[in-house]
């Protein structure tokens, strides 16, 4: 049953909750409101792609085309400056411009800028393709993670596909062909001058300084969307609406982040370490049962090295090994050299476009950190095995007691505030009150007594033994 006072704040709840729940649906029409006022001017979205190609960025193009399609925007600039990123993002980022609902304009931009890589297939496959002043295209040809050339056989294959991939953009959009394969097969690059002059994109230079003038240079131009339906861009004078990355998107983008990616494995290896060596702490193993999983999570969207996992799990247990084991720490320098190994094959060693590396100096930094914390506590745990007995039954033998009454032999003694039955043992027959004693035995719930001053005969003619 609830109390009176409990009662009446589950009352309170009551009222509260049916008020909470307006709020939200006001809020939810003010923002839908707003929402739709927005959608009625005319208008284009813009995203920015200024990093890595990844899952995080085809999450976040995926989610401004679906802006774009919903809100009546005439068209959706990428504005693009990027190295370029992992092939299967970037096949999933092209599939989605082709399949898009809305005119996609991309465009390399700012001045300087590039789309390199994975970059010049996200910008060719855009409905029109344009580039700022000073900025390049291309250098497209598949390499390792570290940059090297792959296998030839394996390298075949990738160019074969991407080949056929740029073709058949260009196709598509009556560009040239030829010179955008040779950013495949010959890493070629192109400057904007030269793109537009080959016909690699549709418009650059002074066409597209800045996005405004972009805007003007593409009104009235027909667009063909997958679906057949040509559409007639209205985008001079248009308001440009930046399409926001969700904070979905920026934590996805950490996670992607190698070193990130290895500081959550270090976290969840020290957290659930310390929660095995130091059982009911708590905090530990739940800050790192939390990193764990965001590590997990981070991984699944990488192209690591599983080898390099085995020896990264080796390593955490060697470390809870070395507690339980009398190494004296060998276990945990081991684990260390294990976690160094394993991290630098499991991050560095993927296949080819898998995108940055973990940074070694970061790796050798969190070994050593992971080896001291492994090392102090061995250490610890030694010097516990080696200190006196303080707790339970072993703790109380020789523990000093003060008689509460006369021992005659029996009587009461005071241990550490508590009021104990106590006996004296031979060959001492009384005790006053007042006087010190040590305990020497533990029956049950009576104390075995004897006075200090004969503790030395005791142990010499008398071993400490239990009873029970």
């Amino acid at each position: 049953m609830y109390s009176r006072q409990a009662y009446r704040h589950l009352k309170r709840l009551f009222w509260l909750f049916p008020g909470l729940v307006i709020l939200l649906a006001l809020l939810m029409s003010s923002i839908l409101g707003a929402h739709t006022a927005q959608a009625a001017s005319l208008h284009v979205d813009m995203m920015v792609l200024n990093g890595e190609i990844n899952p995080a960025s085809l999450h976040s193009l995926t989610s401004a085309i679906d802006t774009a399609s919903g809100d009546g925007a005439q068209a959706l600039v990428i504005e693009i400056d990027t190295p370029g990123g992992d092939i299967d993002s970037m096949k999933a980022m092209t599939q989605a411009e082709l399949a898009s609902k809305v005119p996609i304009i991309a465009y390399v931009s700012p001045v300087g800028g590039r789309a390199a890589s994975a970059g010049a297939f996200v910008t060719l496959a855009a409905h029109i393709a344009a580039m700022a002043p000073t900025t390049r295209i291309g250098a497209s040809s598949p390499v390792t993670s570290t940059g090297g050339d792959i296998d030839q056989t394996l390298k075949s294959k990738i160019e074969n596909d991407l080949i056929a991939a740029i073709t058949g953009f260009q196709t598509r959009y009556g560009r040239n062909t030829q010179l955008a394969a040779s950013m495949v097969t010959d890493a070629k690059s192109y400057d904007d001058t030269t793109a537009v002059k080959d016909n690699i994109v549709d418009i650059g230079g002074a066409d597209a300084a800045t996005l405004g003038v972009l805007l003007n240079t593409v009104n009235n131009r027909q667009v063909k969307l997958n679906s057949g339906r040509v559409v007639t861009l209205q985008t001079a004078g248009a308001d440009i609406q930046t399409v926001q990355a969700s904070i979905f998107d920026s934590f996805y983008g950490l996670l992607l982040d190698p070193n990130i990616s290895f500081l959550l494995f270090i976290v969840a290896m020290i957290g659930i370490y310390l929660e095995i060596s130091h059982p009911g702490v708590i905090l530990p193993g739940v800050a790192g049962a939390i990193a764990l999983l965001l590590f997990l999570f981070s991984v699944g969207s990488l192209t690591p090295n599983w080898t390099g996992l085995g020896l990264m799990v080796l390593a955490f247990a060697l470390l809870v090994l070395d507690v339980r084991l009398p190494t004296h720490g060998v276990l945990t320098i081991g684990a260390v050299i294990s976690l160094i190994a394993g991290t630098l094959i499991f991050f560095n060693s993927g296949g080819p476009y898998n995108g940055p590396m973990v940074n070694p100096a970061v790796v050798y930094i969190m070994g050593g950190v992971v080896g001291l914390i492994g090392l102090f506590l061995v250490s610890f745990v030694v010097r516990a095995q080696h200190m006196p007995v303080n707790t339970g039954v072993e703790g109380m033998i020789g523990t000093k007691v003060v008689a509460l009454t006369q021992l005659h032999p029996e009587g009461r003694v005071n241990y550490n505030g508590e009021d104990w039955a106590a006996v004296l043992d031979a060959p001492a027959t009384s005790a006053d009150v007042g006087s010190e004693l040590r305990i020497v035995a533990v029956e049950g719930l009576r104390l075995h007594v004897q006075p200090v001053w004969m503790q030395k005969l005791i142990d010499d003619t008398h071993p400490v033994t239990t009873l029970e």
